[in-house]
């Protein structure tokens, strides 16, 4: 993050100097060049400014870090997000003195609404990581094994989130008519169903009924992770043009795990190509690595243990 902002800023001053003497510059229109010149920086790095998503969504984790630090490190982390979140502010305000009719005046209102996308982004991933961080947190320290299969659920790993009914659920959910609905999540390194019941649910505990203590059901029912290692696309029969699709958590006999089939229903065909282009998107690249793994590994050589070249008999 801090090697983007400090090539981001190098265009910034870049464009600054592309006008000799800015300070002495009166007229709204003696700024063209600059102007343009700050849009497109805007422009261009408005995609990479998403990176701060996975920043910003973890700054909810900050008191807890300051209750063994010292507390003059809050003005440290909350410096970046002040950053991100200013830019849109920044363009409006230049936006707003140049002349509505001149190139810069769309420039840069193309680079606001940019930057607005960015902003609206990272508000979205902080929101998603409020309600949900607890849980991609607990998915990845209950992976089995000597070697976590995923290290982390970042939000800045977040390609896609949608909500998709569960057509296969398991008898503790398939309660009432409605399918259960389900919160899918599609990062970098594997797909997350999480079905939240959202009704205000309290459980009893204790003997007597004065003595008896309230407390709060986990509302997450259900938690499922599926790293892209163990994760596949099937057809489903006849589900051409239709919303539904099928994923797959494929079996493992060193874990001890059966497979498990997720039949889905998203809200449209089109929200289902949206899903899928995300789940195949990340199943590529993990080819992709799994074949530069391959590329990278040393030759056969024909060398004996000893150094020296095997000798036909």
């Amino acid at each position: 993050m801090v090697e983007f902002q400090v090539e981001f800023l190098k265009t910034l001053e870049d464009g600054t100097r592309l006008v000799p003497d800015l300070e002495m510059l009166e007229r709204v229109d003696q700024f063209k060049k600059v102007l343009f010149s700050l849009g497109g920086s805007f422009l261009y790095y408005a995609d990479r400014f998403k990176i701060y998503s996975a920043f910003c969504a973890s700054h909810t984790k900050v008191p807890k870090v300051l209750v063994k630090h010292s507390y003059a490190l809050e003005s440290y982390l909350i410096k970046p997000i002040q950053r991100v979140l200013k830019y849109p502010l920044l363009l409006r305000e230049l936006h707003s003195l140049t002349n509505p009719d001149s190139e810069e005046h769309y420039h840069l209102n193309v680079a606001m609404n940019a930057m607005n996308k960015v902003a609206s982004h990272i508000n979205e991933m902080q929101k998603i990581h409020e309600e949900y961080g607890g849980v991609f947190d607990q998915l990845i320290a209950e992976q089995t094994g000597d070697k976590k299969e995923v290290a982390d659920l970042s939000m800045g790993d977040l390609l896609l989130h949608t909500s998709v009914a569960w057509i296969n659920p398991p008898s503790s959910l398939a309660k009432g008519k409605r399918d259960p609905e389900l919160a899918a999540f599609v990062f970098k390194t594997a797909v997350v169903f999480v079905y939240k019941d959202c009704s205000k649910h309290k459980k009893k505990i204790g003997g007597s009924h004065r003595a008896s203590v309230v407390e709060e059901r986990d509302p997450f029912r259900f938690r499922h992770m599926i790293p892209t290692n163990a994760l596949q696309v099937r057809a489903l029969g006849n589900s051409e043009g239709t919303a539904m699709c099928e994923l797959v958590h494929v079996r493992s006999e060193s874990e001890g795990r059966p497979e498990r089939t997720f039949h889905l229903c998203c809200s449209s065909p089109e929200s289902k190509k949206d899903f899928l282009r995300a789940v195949h998107s990340i199943l590529r690249d993990k080819q992709r690595r799994q074949l530069l793994k391959t590329e990278s590994l040393p030759p056969t050589s024909s060398m004996s243990p000893s150094g020296a070249r095997g000798c036909a008999p």
